[in-house]
């Protein structure tokens, strides 16, 4: 038994309130100021829950983040694979997105708005901001947590099924976006496979970067040049998306084998904290 990892309990009385003060009032609050500072202060808020907590309990950070080397040529193999992921998630985003509005479910307009908006990137000047709000918070604030902390943790104590789900549960519900609440879901499934099979944080924090500077990059490709094909609301041409597939198939499977640098979980004995 991992007896300083977390456990479920401990995990959920980070993950709540640091989810909760960073959705509903850093957000807001620092938002009324700068729509991109309050995103970064909310993405800065988690990473805070984590810090605060590895610190109280005199943890490792190398260990419960899984701060461990990744091979070169796993992450090299991680670039073409995520790309390939980012894809056919939006593909099925797109076609989930479809099947809402049949039902009368779909994404409201102004959240619809307010979402293509934060990534519309109106001049070269704003790029730099971006790329930190869109990009680098999320990576640097939301992986330690999630992939981090929430992973290793309930690998730790309940194996694989627990600590690829509720990590994966909770990264999608920290989102507050329940009509993407499913690809969400698929893309950090993704990630929590990487960290399984690499045993470290690296190769998702560079999925998730990719993933995020994909989705920007579409967005203002089709809003400024009108390049159909890579925009929010554009399907993939059929044989792009079925290759697409094959070579994320493929990838996973090799990233599979990769293999590992350091092992997953560290066996530590530590004193009881002072309180």
């Amino acid at each position: 038994m991992h007896a300083h990892y977390p456990r479920f309990s401990q995990v959920l009385r980070v993950v709540l309130p640091a989810l909760l003060l960073a959705h509903f009032v850093v957000w807001p609050t620092v938002g009324l100021l700068s729509l991109h500072a309050g995103i970064v202060a909310a993405e800065c808020t988690l990473l805070w829950f984590v810090a605060l907590y590895i610190r109280r309990h005199h943890l490792i950070a190398e260990d419960l983040l899984l701060l461990n080397a990744a091979p070169a040529a796993t992450l090299l193999l991680t670039i073409p694979v995520t790309i390939c992921c980012s894809l056919v998630v939006a593909e099925f985003d797109l076609y989930l997105a479809q099947l809402l509005d049949r039902i009368d479910l779909s994404m409201p307009l102004p959240f619809q708005k307010d979402l293509l908006e934060i990534q519309i990137l109106r001049e070269l000047a704003e790029v730099p901001r971006g790329l930190a709000t869109l990009v680098l918070a999320p990576v640097f604030c939301e992986e330690p947590l999630f992939r981090g902390l929430v992973f290793t943790s309930l690998y730790a104590h309940y194996g694989l099924r627990w600590a690829l789900g509720g990590s994966t549960l909770l990264f999608a519900i920290s989102h507050f976006n329940p009509w993407q609440l499913i690809p969400l879901f698929l893309f950090g499934l993704f990630l929590g496979a990487l960290v399984y099979w690499t045993h470290s944080i690296y190769p998702a924090m560079l999925a998730h970067a990719i993933n995020n500077l994909a989705a920007i990059t579409g967005v203002n490709l089709h809003t400024h040049l009108g390049i159909d094909g890579v925009g929010p609301s554009q399907h993939l041409p059929m044989p792009l998306a079925l290759l697409a597939g094959l070579v994320l198939l493929a990838g996973l499977l090799l990233l599979s084998r990769q293999p590992a640098i350091m092992p997953l979980l560290v066996k530590r004995k530590f004193s009881q904290p002072d309180y």
